[in-house]
Parts: structure tokens; C-alpha cells; sequence
């Protein structure tokens, strides 16, 4: 049976992806630089180790077929230290384990940024793993709708919300990226695969407006004029992939789902 490695398999895009290859009949290894918690991911086996220093990652790598590579750190500093030189390490753990597919995910556009830190790494990223020696495959995304809300969180505690209103997302559920994903680990080493990207393409502008609407609240939203060509890009859209919308969960759905219908339930329990 194919042994996967889902290195970040706690994140966000981990803990979804992981119970899908489960079902989909993998033995699925989750690594991570925490010990497990009482019953999390039960499907899976538990690696700990360390991008950063290396730390374990022999024992997480041993008897693995295929390598999931979803582990990511996006201040500068860390982006570094992990991105980089933890794929690198991890390359070469994998090569000497025998590993026979490594799949990557990074971001969509992250080319048309040069002056971003975190997206210089992830490019330094898909460089190291094309040059790694284990055959490979890279697939971008955009942001995840969860992403955004957890930015819009602790922006909007205030009554006066300063935002850059007029940057551009085409946001997409994590739900749809790790089932891509999954069908990208059955298809084996693919090389660059096609970007994809939400459903429709927003205004952060819009996006705020859906989002007060769905958690009931009413904040006063400024926009907040940000310069530099990191800003200018966000702005265009360069960050997005409109010709090739993958996902069918809008924004406005999920919020839907994850607030309006959570909250409903709720209330007709409490009844």
C-alpha cells in the first residue's frame, strides 16, 4: 500500500487533505514539530520533526512512496529557514529514503511579486524541488477563503477598520484544493500542473461587505492606501487566476456555511 508523507499535516490544508487520502486508500503519514494531540487525526500515523533544523526527519521520510510537501512559514525570517532550506533538507531525506514523487503546493502569481519576501521564498522553493532529484509536481493555488477570515478577525474587532479595500483575492475553499491534491498524488509526477483558483474574483472591498453580513456585524470600513509595488500587485490581481477558476464554493457560500448556518442551527436547537 503507498505510504504518503503530508509534511504541515496539522495546518489547514493538512488536516483537510489527510482524511481524504485516507479514504482514497493510502497509508497516510502526518508530519508535524508537535507531538499529537489525544485523537487528533486518527486515520494517519505521526511524525514529528523539524524543517528548520532537521530534527527527525530520517525517521518521518522512511518507507514513504509519495511525499505531500504542505508545510510553509510566511514571515521573511521563517519563510527562509523553512520554505528554502527545510525543502532542501527534506529533499535530501527524501532522496536518500528512496522517495518516487514529491508534490508541492504553492501560490498563484507568486512570479509577479519580486519584492514580497515570502513569495521570493516559495519561488526559491519550486526551484529547489525541480533540481531535487525525486520526480515531482507543483500545483498553485489562491488563497483560501478560510485565510482571509482569519486576516479579517482581529482587523475588524475595532469600529473603524483600516483595510486596503481595493486589493483583489479570487479566494478558494481548502476543502477543493486537497481534493485536487489527492487526484494529483493517483496521477504521480506531473511536473507544473495548471493553476487554480476560486470561483470569482472580489474586491477585498466585497468581500468585507459579505462577511459583516454573514457574522452580523456593522463596522465602519476605511481604506487604507498602501504603497509599493507588493500593494500594486494585490490591486491588478496579479495574485489571481481568473482564466482558470477551479473551485465551486464562493466566498458567499462558504460564509454561508461556515457562519449563517452554523448560527441558525444554533438557534433553532436553543428553541
Amino acid at each position: 500500500m503507498t505510504r504518503v508523507l503530508v509534511t504541515g499535516g496539522a495546518g489547514l490544508l493538512g488536516r483537510t487533505m489527510v482524511p481524504r487520502l485516507a479514504q482514497a486508500g493510502y497509508t497516510v503519514r502526518v508530519m508535524s514539530r508537535r507531538l499529537r494531540r489525544e485523537g487528533e487525526l486518527p486515520e494517519a500515523e505521526w511524525a514529528q520533526a523539524d524543517l528548520e533544523t532537521g530534527a527527525g526527519l530520517r525517521e518521518a521520510v522512511a518507507e514513504v512512496d509519495t511525499i505531500v510537501h504542505a508545510a510553509s512559514k510566511p514571515t521573511p525570517t521563517a519563510a527562509k529557514k523553512v520554505d528554502v532550506e527545510g525543502t532542501a533538507r527534506l529533499l535530501e531525506a527524501g532522496r536518500a529514503a528512496g522517495a518516487s514523487h514529491l508534490l508541492y503546493i504553492s501560490i498563484v502569481g507568486i512570479e509577479r511579486f519580486p519584492s514580497f519576501p515570502y513569495y521570493r521564498a516559495k519561488l526559491k522553493a519550486e526551484e529547489e524541488i525541480r533540481a531535487g532529484g525525486i520526480p515531482w509536481t507543483i500545483l498553485r493555488a489562491t488563497q483560501f477563503h478560510q485565510f482571509l477570515d482569519a486576516l479579517l478577525r482581529p482587523a475588524m474587532r475595532l469600529l473603524v477598520a483600516l483595510l486596503p479595500t481595493d486589493f483583489r483575492f479570487q479566494t478558494i475553499d481548502a476543502g477543493e484544493v486537497a481534493a485536487r491534491m489527492v487526484e494529483l498524488v493517483a496521477a504521480g509526477p506531473s511536473g507544473q500542473v495548471p493553476d487554480i483558483g476560486g470561483p470569482e474574483v472580489l474586491t477585498l472591498s466585497e468581500m468585507v461587505r459579505a462577511w459583516q453580513e454573514a457574522r452580523g456585524l456593522r463596522r465602519r470600513v476605511l481604506r487604507l492606501p498602501v504603497p509599493g509595488s507588493t500593494a500594486a500587485g494585490f490591486r491588478r490581481g496579479a495574485n489571481t487566476c481568473p482564466e482558470q477558476r477551479y473551485g465551486a464554493i464562493t466566498w458567499q457560500s462558504w460564509l454561508q456555511e461556515t457562519y449563517v448556518s452554523g448560527r441558525a442551527a444554533a438557534s433553532a436547537y436553543s428553541r
